[in-house]
This record gives C-alpha cells, sequence and structure tokens, in this order.
C-alpha cells in the first residue's frame, strides 16, 4: 500500500466503511466528479503508524464493506477479513497477514458474463457465521463456502420478465435462521422492510418510506430508518411501528445503538433519539459535524463516517480523524 500524505487530482467521496476497533478504520472512496465509474481507493487508517493512512485503488465500484470474523474451529486458522463489496458482485477480501483473496457471487450484478440481470448487489453483513447480501430484483444470498453464494431469495427474487423494481439496500439478523432486509419498490415512497424465518420470506411492515439501514438490538427489538423521518421498531411476531412523526424532508441513513442512546445519520448531521423524539447531536467540533451516511460502534467507540468527514465519539468527547486525502474539513 501507498502512503496518502496529500490531496492529488482526485477529490474523494467515503462510499463504505469498516472499522476494526477505536484507531483503524478502512474506507472505500470514490472520485466524487464521477462517482459510479468505476474507480475505488481503498484507504487504511492506523492512528498509530506514520503516515496515518496508507492506500491502494481497484477498477471497480464499491457498494458496501464489512468484515468476517470467523468463529473459532479447531481444524481451521481463524483469518479475521476486510470484506469489500462491489455493486457487480465481485467480493475482496483483505485477510490479516495474507494475500487479498477475490470470489463471485455467481449471477449477480449486471455486467459479468454470469450476470442474470437482477441488478447490482448493495449491501454485505455478517450474521452469524456466515456473509449475507443482497440487491436488485429481490436478491438475498447467503455465503456457504469459499466461493459459493446460494440463493435465500425465494419469494423475493424477481423473474426475467418483471420490472425489476425491488430494490434491497440492507440486511441484518441477529442469527442465520431469522434474517431481515429492506429497501423499496420503483417508487421510493414504497418501502418494504420483509423477515426470513422458517417459514419463508414475509413484509413485516406495510405502507412505509424507503428503508436504508436496519440494526438489530436483540432478537425482539429491531431498528429500522428511512426517508420522511422513519424509524421504526419492532420485531415479526409483534410487527413494528413508526416511533416518530414524518418528517418528510429527512432522510435517515444509518441507525445504531450506543452505550443506551439511538444514533440516526443523515447527510445534514446526526441525531440523537429519546423517548419518542429525535435531537441534534451536538458534536462541539469546529466546524460541526454535518454529514453522515455510516454509524458503526466497534472498542467502546461510535464512529460516524459522512461522505467527506470522520468524527468518532469515546462516550465523552467527540473527535475529527483527518483524512489526507482531500483538503482539510472547514
Amino acid at each position: 500500500m501507498q502512503p496518502l500524505a496529500k490531496p492529488d487530482d482526485i477529490p474523494l467521496m467515503f462510499e463504505a466503511a469498516v472499522a476494526k476497533s477505536r484507531n483503524e478504520l478502512f474506507l472505500a472512496c470514490s472520485n466524487r466528479d464521477e462517482r459510479f465509474d468505476g474507480f475505488a481507493r481503498l484507504c487504511l487508517f492506523r492512528a498509530e503508524k506514520d503516515p496515518p493512512w496508507t492506500y491502494f485503488d481497484l477498477p471497480v465500484t464499491i457498494a458496501d464493506a464489512t468484515s468476517f470474523v470467523p468463529q473459532p474451529d479447531p481444524d481451521a486458522a481463524v483469518t479475521t477479513s476486510y470484506v469489500f463489496l462491489e455493486e457487480d458482485g465481485d467480493v475482496f477480501y483483505l485477510p490479516a497477514g495474507r494475500e487479498p483473496e477475490t470470489e463471485r457471487i455467481v449471477g449477480s450484478g449486471l455486467w459479468s458474463d454470469d450476470s442474470e440481470g437482477w441488478g447490482y448487489v448493495k449491501a454485505i453483513t455478517q450474521i452469524g457465521n456466515r456473509l449475507h447480501a443482497c440487491g436488485g430484483g429481490g436478491q438475498v444470498y447467503r455465503r456457504l463456502e469459499t466461493g459459493v453464494w446460494e440463493h435465500i431469495d425465494e419469494g423475493l427474487l424477481q423473474v426475467k420478465g418483471d420490472q425489476h423494481d425491488l430494490s434491497l439496500r440492507t440486511i441484518a439478523g441477529p442469527n442465520e435462521q431469522e434474517i431481515y432486509v429492506g429497501g423499496w419498490r420503483a417508487n421510493v415512497d414504497d418501502g418494504v422492510l420483509y423477515y426470513w424465518g422458517s417459514h419463508g420470506w414475509e413484509a413485516v411492515a406495510h405502507n412505509i418510506p424507503a428503508i436504508s439501514s436496519i440494526h438489530i438490538e436483540h432478537e425482539a427489538s429491531v431498528w429500522a430508518c428511512g426517508r420522511h423521518g422513519t424509524l421504526l421498531h419492532g420485531n415479526h411476531i409483534d410487527g413494528f411501528r413508526n416511533v416518530l412523526e414524518p418528517v418528510r424532508s429527512r432522510k435517515y441513513l444509518s441507525v445504531t445503538i450506543y452505550g443506551d442512546q439511538l444514533f440516526l445519520a443523515t447527510n445534514l448531521g446526526l441525531y440523537v433519539y429519546v423517548d419518542g423524539s429525535v435531537s441534534p447531536v451536538k458534536t462541539g467540533l469546529v466546524p460541526e459535524f454535518e454529514d453522515g451516511h455510516i454509524l458503526q460502534v466497534v472498542d467502546g467507540v461510535l464512529w460516524a463516517i459522512g461522505y467527506e468527514d470522520i468524527v468518532r465519539f469515546d462516550g465523552k468527547a467527540w473527535e475529527r480523524i483527518p483524512f489526507l486525502g482531500n483538503p482539510p474539513i472547514g
């Protein structure tokens, strides 16, 4: 990897991120001026290193990222990896101390030789001991072993000839037997939230705006957020209700719990939910953090990553992480 010490002629936008600890973060950046034109700069921040930022480039469009932490296996070495999902279905693994690996989700995407035309894949996460992914056309996948992904989308996957208007953008679950996906149909006001269990897929919320993010507090407490100030809370047994009054101008992009508070990210800043209402988060930073689309909690720290700004919160104070690939914030 190359040192990232100063901006060059490529203005960078943060598309995906994985926080490994309070001092380590991996970003997938696009070219802000040509955002979906097949370019990704993967930037690794390690606070204790000099320089703290390093990077390498890939000719792909990254849709999402996660970490993969296998459960202990007495017959195999445990390898923790950063995982980056390319929108056309290629999956890049960056395991600690080992060579990078790449595999395909066969049939996904639009432009690979094996693509079935369902659309791009948009989200990837670890549920239980397996990676799961979802995307356009109702695609939902589960990774069985190296290079082998299976469909678990019977009832959602749209067949050829359909309008392919179902776009799944987030996936989460408390375990491998209980999975939630969310997104929208072609009309962005027609949101969807589905649950998959022993009886297949079922809609667990109706007449909702588009869903952007799902957070599993525990099996009985699931949060989902999205357009028009939507914050759903519930589970597949008791149902979901919107716990906030609609705000049509506001779009929540990510939701998570840190400590005993629920945080929501928007592209205009952060909010905290308390007792049926939300209030803006004042970080005390100069300038204020007015960006945000990724929230992650790890190692006792809340990371908030925007499209061009990065901050973290240790429960007492907020700190901005300077990104050396762009001009300073403010």
